[in-house]
């Protein structure tokens, strides 16, 4: 068997594998092609498994920067991976782990991490319990006296809205950051609304919203408290509803209005490529001392 990165002559062979090996769906395959599409794409971070010129597997380290304990660390976040139905529990998952690993520590990645299974990973070096979910539950909605304007994201707000999440992220212990490209802040799921919100011409909000959960924002941004008030107030006027969940977590900025709770998932795993700052956070967590930070996905990625 021969693990190398893939080509483009392999993509049909890698989207017909993650179909097979995931009950004949095409959600994986998709997030591989769109994750072709991204700037910080790596091709030799995604590696087949080649058995006589079949593919009978593959994986997928996706660059990123992760805001850890108020440092960026360069990480790689491990999905989706996929292993042909009639050679899985052979040993080919785990060869393809390992190497993808060894590509990612020779480029200087020092944390890697992934939703999935703890009795298999952590035979891999992942920790589970590594981050959770996160949120903050507002019933009591008020009118608060800001004027805002609501469209879409366009390139010229990028800018603005990386900025508004270092504002409202900056103290959160485990967080991906969204990217530099517009794709990055867009959906391909038609029923999820990306949408900016102005005041005086300014970008001073963000909101992800699915269509058939408009009372539970995926993603929200705010300038300040009141900002944060006007989009609840808006969200809530969308949605018909007396309560909104914030995606929040303790330590994000608008948290000091909306107060939020963190629970810990033990499919959010995480393993450390080189000693830093993911082992202090860890050591951290588990000795309960901070919350476990709740997964920000790269938002091209968000096919939910």
């Amino acid at each position: 068997m021969q693990v190398r990165p893939e080509t483009p002559q392999d993509y049909a062979g890698i989207a017909s594998l993650h179909a097979r090996a995931f009950g004949n769906r095409a959600a994986e395959a998709a997030v591989v092609a769109l994750r072709r599409q991204c700037a910080q794409y790596d091709a030799e971070l995604s590696l087949v498994a080649v058995e006589n010129g079949v593919i009978v597997g593959h994986v997928l380290l996706a660059p990123c920067t992760i805001r850890l304990l108020g440092r960026d660390v360069r990480a790689v976040n491990l999905a989706p991976i996929a292993v042909a139905p009639d050679r899985q529990r052979q040993g080919i998952g785990s060869a393809l782990v390992s190497e993808a690993h060894a590509a990612a520590i020779r480029k200087n990645y020092t944390i890697s991490f992934l939703l999935g299974d703890p009795a298999y990973y952590s035979r891999l070096g992942y920790r589970p319990a590594a981050f959770g979910s996160s949120f903050s539950e507002i019933s009591s909605i008020t009118q608060p006296g800001c004027g805002l304007h609501r469209r879409g994201v366009n390139s010229a707000d990028i800018p603005a809205l990386n900025a508004l999440w270092r504002v409202e992220e900056r103290e959160v212990d485990f967080s991906i950051e969204p990217g530099e490209e517009l794709l990055e802040w867009l959906s391909p799921n038609p029923a999820i609304q990306t949408c900016v919100y102005t005041c005086a011409g300014e970008v001073v909000g963000y909101t992800r919203v699915h269509a058939g959960e408009k009372d539970s924002p995926r993603m929200f941004l705010a300038r300040d408290e009141r900002t944060a008030a006007s989009i609840v107030h808006a969200l809530a006027n969308d949605a018909g509803a007396s309560r909104i969940l914030l995606p929040l977590h303790p330590y994000s900025r608008s948290a000091g209005l909306f107060p939020a709770v963190c629970t810990a998932w033990d499919a959010g795993m995480a393993c450390s490529l080189a000693p830093g700052a993911f082992d202090e956070y860890y050591a951290m967590v588990r000795g309960g001392r901070r919350a476990p930070g709740r997964p920000v996905w790269p938002v091209c990625f968000d096919l939910a």
